[in-house]
Order: C-alpha cells, then sequence, then structure tokens
C-alpha cells in the first residue's frame, strides 16, 4: 500500500526555530506519520509541507498541489497521513470538501493521535474533531482580535508599524510587552519628505525621487531584499496618519501612545496640499506664481493662465476663468498678466504684521534655520554610513565574482547599480553641505529682516517663486472682476482697456508663520542660492 504525508506549521517562525532548517515542528510531525505509516505496512512515497500557511483557508500552495495529485491519480493513493486533523482544515466546509477529495480518490484519511476512520464511530470523531478545530480558530481570532482592539484603546500598535518605525519587544515587570520605536535610519527622511511635500514646492513625484536619491529603502523581510518606494507608495504614505501619532483598527481611530514624526500643523498642510492639486493646482508648461491663490469674482471657480503667441513670437500672457474653458456660463474676460498682478500687489499695502506676528516669524525663522543646520548635519552623518555600506557592498559583489559565484555580465550589473548609488549620495552631500552652509550664513540676516518686514517692498522686490510663498502665506483665496473692461476703437480695430478690480481677499484665520518664515529666508537668498535650494 501506498501512502503520503501531508505536514503543516502556522507561521514561518515555527519553520526555522532553534537554527534548524525546518525548526521542530516539522520534523516532529515527519517521524510520526511515518511511525504511523509503518504501523499501517504502507510505504510513504511522497509527503506535501506546507511552512508558515494557516488552515483556516484550504489556498495552500502543498494542499493544493495534493488535491490536484489526487485528481490526477498518478499514482494509486492507499492513505492520507496526517499528525491531527487541524493540520487538514480548521473549517467544516473545508474538511468536507478536502474528504470529498480523497474519498474520490479512493483514499482513506488517517489522524496519528485521533481514532478516525471509516467505522460510523471513527466518521462520528472526525465530525467532532473538525467542530472542535473550527471553533478553536474562531475562539482563537475572536480572543486575538479583543486583545488587538484593547491595545489599539490604549494606543498600543496591534500591527506592524509603518516605515520609520519597528516593533520591538521588551521585558517589562518580568513581563514581555511588544512596542514601537522610532526607526532612527528612516524616520529622519520620513519627516523630511512631509515637511517639503507641505511647502507645495514639491509633487509626489519630485518627493519620490529626491528620498531615492538619499538612500530611502523598504525593510529587508525574510529572504526579500530592501527596495526603493515607488511613488504609490509614498503617497500613501504622506496620507497615512500614523505619523501624526494615531492608530487606526478596525475602522476606528485611536490617539497612539508612539512619538510622532510631523506635527499636527505639517501634516494638516500635506492633507490640504494634496487636496488641492487634486482639485487642479498642478504643474504646468505655463506656471505662473498667483495660481492657485486667484479666483473669478464672478462665477466663483478657480483661475488659469495660457500664454499665448502670434506670429511675430511675440508673448502675451493672460488669466482666464475655468468656467469659459469647460463651455460654463461665465462672462469673465481673458485679462493680462501684468494687470491682475498689479492689482494684487496692491493688496500688500493693505496687510501690516502686528508686534506679535513679528515675535512668532522670528521663532518660526530661528526654528527653521535651526533644523536646516541640524538636518544638514545628520544628512552628512547618515551618507557617510550609507557611502561605507556601498563601498563595502562593492567588495562583496567583486569577492563573489572572484569565487565564481556571479557572472561577469551580473557583476558589471551589481556595480554599475552600486556606483549609480554613490554619484547619488555624492549628489545629497553636495546640497546638504550648501544648504547647511547656506543657514548658517543667512541665520542672523534672516531673524533680523523678519523684524523689520515691510511686506509691500518685500513683495514688489521678491522673486517669483517667493511671491507665491507670500501669497499663500496671506491669502487663502484673492477674488478678482474685470466688470469695468471698456472697449476703446483705434488705428488698429477694438481695443479692451481694463479696470481690475480686486472683489475680496479672504485672509488667513492668522498669518500662516511658517510659509511666511520660508519666504523671508528665501529674501536673504541671492537667485543662485534661491533657485538651487
Amino acid at each position: 500500500m501506498n501512502a503520503i504525508l501531508y505536514i503543516r506549521v502556522s507561521t514561518l517562525d515555527q519553520a526555522i526555530r532553534g537554527d534548524q532548517p525546518e525548526g521542530f515542528s516539522i520534523p516532529a510531525q515527519r517521524e510520526a506519520c511515518k511511525r504511523k505509516a509503518k504501523s499501517l505496512k504502507s510505504t510513504v512515497i511522497d509527503e506535501y509541507v506546507d511552512r508558515g500557511e494557516s488552515a483556516r483557508s484550504a489556498d495552500r500552495p502543498e494542499l493544493q498541489r495534493l488535491l490536484n495529485d489526487l485528481r490526477d491519480r498518478k499514482k494509486e493513493i492507499d492513505y492520507i497521513i496526517v499528525h491531527k486533523v487541524d493540520r487538514l482544515a480548521r473549517s467544516l466546509h473545508d474538511d468536507v470538501m478536502i474528504g470529498l477529495a480523497i474519498q474520490k480518490a479512493g483514499a482513506q484519511l488517517v489522524s496519528v493521535t485521533e481514532n478516525i476512520d471509516e467505522t460510523p464511530s471513527g466518521k462520528l470523531l472526525h465530525g467532532i474533531m473538525a467542530t472542535i478545530a473550527e471553533f478553536y480558530s474562531r475562539n482563537l481570532a475572536a480572543e486575538a482580535l479583543k486583545g488587538a482592539t484593547q491595545k489599539a484603546k490604549r494606543g498600543g500598535t496591534p500591527y506592524r508599524a509603518p516605515l520609520g518605525y519597528i516593533n520591538v519587544s521588551r521585558q517589562i515587570n518580568e513581563r514581555e510587552a511588544r512596542t514601537v520605536v522610532i526607526d532612527i535610519e528612516r524616520s529622519a527622511l520620513i519627516t523630511w519628505a512631509f515637511k517639503r511635500y507641505a511647502t507645495g514646492d514639491h509633487s509626489v513625484k519630485t518627493i519620490t525621487e529626491e528620498l531615492y536619491k538619499r538612500g530611502f529603502r523598504n525593510r529587508r523581510t525574510g529572504t526579500s531584499m530592501s527596495k526603493p518606494i515607488g511613488r504609490s507608495g509614498i503617497a500613501k504614505m504622506l496620507h497615512n496618519r500614523y505619523y501624526a501619532g494615531y492608530v487606526k483598527y478596525c475602522g476606528i481611530e485611536y490617539r497612539g501612545r508612539h512619538k510622532p514624526l510631523v506635527s499636527a500643523a505639517v501634516f494638516a498642510n500635506v492633507q490640504a496640499m494634496s487636496d488641492s492639486r487634486r482639485a487642479g493646482i498642478r504643474k504646468r508648461a505655463h506656471d505662473h506664481y498667483l495660481l492657485g491663490t486667484l479666483f473669478c469674482g464672478q462665477c466663483g471657480r478657480r483661475m488659469s493662465f495660457t500664454l499665448t503667441i502670434n506670429r511675430y513670437k511675440n508673448a502675451y500672457p493672460y488669466f482666464y476663468c475655468l468656467s469659459r474653458q469647460q463651455g460654463q456660463q461665465c462672462t469673465q474676460l481673458y485679462i493680462p498678466a501684468a494687470l491682475v498682478e498689479e492689482a494684487v500687489a496692491k493688496q500688500f499695502s493693505n496687510t501690516k504684521l502686528t508686534s506679535a506676528d513679528r515675535a512668532a516669524l522670528q521663532r518660526e525663522v530661528r526654528a527653521q534655520l535651526r533644523y536646516e543646520v541640524t538636518n544638514g548635519k545628520a544628512e552628512l552623518t547618515r551618507q557617510e554610513k550609507r557611502l561605507s555600506r556601498l563601498i563595502m557592498e562593492r567588495q562583496r559583489i567583486l569577492q563573489a565574482f572572484y569565487d565564481d559565484e556571479i557572472s561577469s555580465e551580473m557583476l558589471g550589473i551589481e556595480q554599475k547599480r552600486v556606483n549609480k548609488e554613490i554619484g547619488l549620495l555624492k549628489e545629497v552631500v553636495s546640497d546638504a553641505t550648501r544648504a547647511r552652509a547656506f543657514a548658517k550664513r543667512s541665520y542672523q540676516a534672516a531673524v533680523n529682516l523678519a523684524s523689520t518686514l515691510n511686506l509691500e517692498k518685500a513683495y514688489l522686490n521678491a522673486h517669483p517663486l517667493l511671491r507665491r510663498c507670500l501669497n499663500q502665506a496671506l491669502f487663502n483665496k484673492v477674488r478678482i472682476d474685470d466688470t469695468n473692461a471698456v472697449t476703446v476703437i483705434g488705428n488698429f480695430g477694438p481695443t479692451k482697456v481694463h479696470d481690475v478690480r480686486v472683489l475680496g481677499v479672504e485672509l488667513q484665520p492668522k498669518i500662516d508663520h511658517p510659509r511666511l518664515a520660508q519666504a523671508v529666508i528665501g529674501l536673504t537668498m541671492d537667485k543662485t542660492d534661491l533657485l538651487e535650494i
């Protein structure tokens, strides 16, 4: 008679425990099943081993291979031997379906530890044991869910923490406690990504590219290698409230005990920036520093920007209401950009900073420049460690080639990859060094400017990048209306003379000091620094 064995363990930890290739459970099950086969005077012709697979589902690779082999009937099988019924299934439905497949193949299910057979009492015992297995599984899941929910309510993390954190086990009062600590290597880069995206000067694409240059990779798990994070992964990360200090479990959000990587204000700015971009504020071929701030004074829709070039190669920039572009009713005309720029600039003569605003602005300028200095130093240290790892990796690759473990083609590919990473690393080091040097150099000048800042003068003399920053710091919306345009008949036909009015300005609830501080720091840069940093 022929017999085949089915062996299963629920976790990968069981499969490799004790530094053994198969842990302890798999060899123990195999030995017990072979003894049972010997007692049945049958020969074991094959075995199927599922490592780290739950019996709550029949969708297990080795079990499915066993069932397929039974259907094919390439060999005559008399016995399917398992250590216990729950190794095969923990669901009554799966137990019935697997039992029918075994019965159809003309084989008999045998349990090492349970006296099940084809007799009425044996089938009764089989049904009882299958029911107990399902009850155990469901009860265990319910208890685990209850415990995990209670942990989440208390601010714990009942699942694997996202990148930037590490799940660890600690002994507290002679008891094992599982908690979460910050991943020093990745947390600084995640904080940097949030802060950069919140400024509005970076897209998810540019953040992803910059993180790749800085060596941001996911954690290595099992045999899988550490890999770069794609755009979708970075976008998901920027919306994850875990980084702001919250734990979400079973659809309910709780305040977490872990240390947040970003403040509530930065996280809110990131979400607002993401929402505005979904609403249409994206980088275009023709960009303008007023895009995102201007709204139509008649219909309330956003205004867009276009650059018309005539046959003589003369360029004419205009703002227009998006309703016109989309075929909706709006009488707003195309307005020359120079008139709109002048109308918005006039708003700064009416906006004054209080003494409290200036004090808050100075504090924010100091905080941002200190962050650039300390972050630059931390970035240089991080990249030095990364360079050491890459040099060691390059040496290991070369040694593997000398030992005939990899081909010359693979050697070339790996050396090219490592050299590319080293090149990107040097760019990051150069950028961090330059930004840190600038922050040290302009610290006092930026603090002094914050105390004497004249908004109107600063706006008129600012680079377009800084004008955008100033607009976003002071205004939520600027409504533009052009109903007073007058048509004048000239030698070259009718011409529109515009009298652009700013209908309304929606100020921020309070001045956005972090964004205004960015503008103040930018005002102390020369044009080269401004475009590079």
